[in-house]
């Protein structure tokens, strides 16, 4: 009886867990701007990018930055489910991407409008869970 209860205490708080993320709308969010990055499509990124943020960045800045790193990290292969993190008192929105010669982690940051304050790759040490 207590395993049943144990199992049902746990699949009762990974439902819960769930439907948090999917009631945050930002998950699909950076799920759609990490497509952005990984299609290359720069004025898609800049587009989304908060009015406070856009002043310091130019469209071109996005323009081939995976193709860039290639030879470093190799061809995109897939990633994992958006999880969210805080950093330095900042949610963010994380989710481990495989390439070809690397495991990164992808870094997206919006502001309280969901417009993208910053995407970014990291080592995947960064975001994992110790």
């Amino acid at each position: 009886m207590k395993k049943i209860f144990l199992i049902a205490l746990l699949m009762a708080s990974s439902l819960s867990a769930m439907a948090q993320n999917t009631a945050d709308p930002n998950m699909a969010r950076a799920e759609k701007m990490f497509g952005f990055l990984l299609e290359n499509k720069a004025d898609s990124l800049y587009d989304n990018l908060s009015p406070q943020v856009k002043p310091m960045v130019q469209k071109t800045q996005f323009e081939g930055l995976l193709k860039n790193m290639e030879p470093q990290i190799g061809v995109y292969q897939k990633h994992g489910g958006w999880e969210t993190q805080q950093v330095m008192g900042q949610k963010c929105y994380v989710s481990v991407a495989q390439f070809e010669k690397a495991e990164l982690g992808a870094v997206v940051v919006f502001d309280a409008d969901g417009k993208m304050l910053g995407i970014q790759l990291v080592p995947a040490s960064m975001i994992k869970k110790m």
